[in-house]
């Protein structure tokens, strides 16, 4: 063999080892995945029912009356006093205030007949819209998360106030749904904790109520948590640059955060939002 020839054989392995190292280490560069992550933090995580409930004054007055109506001494917006006359009868009778409030409707007349009680439809309607309260309607799964006492946030536009459930009624009563599906629901009373201003009477309101909370606990973000066949909850834990499926018993849990009972431990580094390219002892790099 000539040295020329021999230069060539030495230059073909050359490159033939090159191309082998190339592909081995596209291959392990493939086989890396990029992903996020977070830390197993420390914090007060609450669980919390979202519903909506219908703003209503805790003092209403209907008056409902019968025979000749001689006058009417009220329109609708007028403030009253308690023991105000509201509405006279040519008998003699008439209809007073049974507190400070104001009048939310007057369907009476002077000198007309008055037939709401035969209407049901009352002649003059009193509120006392400087207390208020929210109506909540609750579920048959939803009641029993529910007791007096509990703290509540009630949120209108960008205002939010703080409430408390005040009162649980001791029945469920049927209603119809939309769609004319009766249902059983109920209702249950939230107070206001400080008399909220910009509030109307007959609106809808949002309504969080904190129906269970566990201070300084570990915590991971909700996007983390997997479950394996079984329906056993599990998270992908970062070490070495590998990502190992690690079992963990939860609690309870917020809209960004659940409570970890057993499994993990402060500062952990764990996976966000892991797809079905993670498995167990895959190769992974911090994005």
């Amino acid at each position: 063999m000539n040295w020329k020839k021999g230069l060539g054989i030495v230059a073909a392995i050359a490159v033939l080892a090159f191309i082998i190292y190339s592909i081995a280490e596209s291959n392990t560069k493939d086989e890396t995945l990029k992903v996020q992550t977070a830390k197993v933090s420390q914090e007060t995580v609450e669980e919390r029912l979202n519903t909506t409930g219908l703003i209503e004054s805790t003092q209403t007055q209907s008056v409902f009356g019968q025979g000749m109506v001689q006058e009417v001494t009220v329109n609708v917006g007028d403030a009253v006093q308690e023991g105000d006359i509201l509405i006279s009868y040519s008998d003699g009778t008439s209809q007073t205030a049974e507190f400070n409030g104001t009048v939310t409707a007057v369907n009476a007349r002077d000198n007309q007949v008055d037939l709401s009680s035969q209407s049901g439809d009352p002649a003059i309607s009193l509120a006392n819209l400087a207390d208020l309260q929210v109506v909540v309607e609750l579920s048959k799964s939803d009641a029993p998360l529910i007791k007096e006492g509990q703290v509540a946030l009630l949120t209108s536009g960008e205002d939010v106030f703080n409430g408390t459930v005040s009162q649980i009624h001791p029945i469920a009563t049927i209603v119809t749904s939309q769609t004319g599906t009766p249902a059983a629901t109920l209702k249950s009373i939230i107070s206001f904790d400080t008399p909220p201003e910009n509030l109307f009477v007959g609106f809808d309101i949002d309504v969080d109520i904190i129906t269970n909370t566990a201070e300084n606990v570990l915590v991971i973000p909700i996007e983390s948590l997997m479950y394996d066949e079984d329906n056993k909850p599990y998270v992908y834990v970062v070490e070495n640059g590998q990502a190992f499926a690690t079992k963990i018993e939860t609690g309870i849990q917020s809209t960004t955060h659940v409570e970890v009972k057993n499994g993990l431990t402060l500062d952990q580094t764990i996976v966000l939002s892991p797809d079905d390219t993670i498995q167990n002892g895959t190769k992974v790099t911090i994005d």
